[in-house]
């Protein structure tokens, strides 16, 4: 399969890396506005610096998209309409409209369309996905230190929308409301924010993302019907606790309702909990989204994140964002 990579920029140059490793992959140029950057990178891949799409759409059959999100429409346009395979980062799209345009235009000319989720292709998070069937609650926190990328755009759209995606893949359930709170600390646009998403069946998930702390941070816990996933994505591990099958609160309670364990928490806890670690396969996540999306383009199956799941994600994110800043107005008028 012929691919380029238009965007090399850090996460564009990692597209490119990678793209040039995959046997199966031929990669035929990059393609950035700066033309300087674009030599750079084709020269330490072996392939052709292009500055614009045009000259490269008739000679690839693949294309990962790596812009600055308000460009992801028009870049991505020549190549959807001429049916080419197209791998879009997230978000997908500046706005809900601009994302349905996108989707429709994958639509009408039968192109592949995958989102970047990149979290989806996680090795911790890919091992947790499936062991907990129906999760009831679910807590995210993406805690980052602050650097100059994409203060642009909100902490929503740039971090927590991973989260988002992860919730609502895990869920798979219409949301039913969302609470956000959130400000902006060092950029023009919030830098960090906390929301739950309520679900129409009764689940509910925690997201919290800031992009001003000290410590970088990254965990998932997901509770389901006797048991829970615990994740940590900074060290990369993770584990599964389980009730007992046998297990009964009411078995332990005392006269006013409180579960009581007379031979200590510590030996309560080892009858009825079964604690395992998570085993996973190292590998780099970008590889395996690449990996992935290199076999939709090839028909051998569906993308792993669609255009109509990448558009959920930012409408959630959208909820967040008109929650939080809805409070805000709020507050400014009181």
């Amino acid at each position: 399969m012929r691919v380029a990579v238009v965007g090399v920029g850090h996460l564009g140059s990692a597209h490119a890396r990678i793209w040039n490793e995959i046997p199966d992959a031929d990669l035929v140029g990059v393609v950035d506005i700066d033309g300087d950057r674009a030599r750079e990178i084709a020269d330490l891949h072996g392939c052709i610096a292009f500055s614009d799409t045009s000259k490269i759409i008739n000679q690839v059959d693949a294309v990962s998209i790596v812009t600055p999100t308000p460009f992801h429409l028009e870049t991505a346009r020549p190549f959807l309409e001429a049916g080419i395979a197209v791998l879009v980062e997230k978000p997908l799209a500046a706005t809900l409209e601009e994302a349905d345009q996108i989707c429709e235009l994958a639509d009408n000319s039968g192109s592949v369309l995958q989102v970047g989720h990149i979290e989806r292709f996680n090795p911790l998070i890919r091992s947790a996905i499936g062991i907990i069937d129906q999760p009831l609650f679910i807590e995210c926190d993406r805690i980052h230190p602050f650097t100059l990328r994409s203060t642009e755009i909100s902490v929503v759209h740039d971090l927590m929308i991973h989260d988002i995606d992860i919730a609502l893949h895990l869920i798979d359930d219409d949301l039913a409301a969302v609470d956000a709170h959130g400000c902006a600390v060092l950029s023009p646009t919030e830098d960090l924010a906390h929301a739950r998403l309520s679900f129409c069946k009764g689940a509910t998930a925690f997201v919290k993302t800031s992009r001003v702390a000290l410590n970088r941070s990254r965990k998932i816990r997901i509770f389901g019907h006797r048991q829970y996933v615990s994740l940590d994505l900074v060290h990369r591990e993770g584990f599964r606790v389980s009730l007992d099958e046998t297990y009964d609160p009411a078995r332990f309670l005392d006269p006013l309702g409180r579960v009581q364990a007379p031979e200590g928490v510590e030996d309560f806890l080892s009858q009825h909990l079964d604690k395992e670690p998570l085993t996973f396969d190292e590998e780099e996540p970008l590889r395996a989204e690449l990996d992935s999306f290199l076999e939709a383009a090839r028909g051998s199956c569906d993308p792993a994140v669609t255009g109509s799941q990448g558009r959920r994600a930012m409408e959630a994110a959208s909820q967040v964002i008109e929650s939080l800043r809805g409070r805000g107005q709020a507050l400014e008028k009181a």
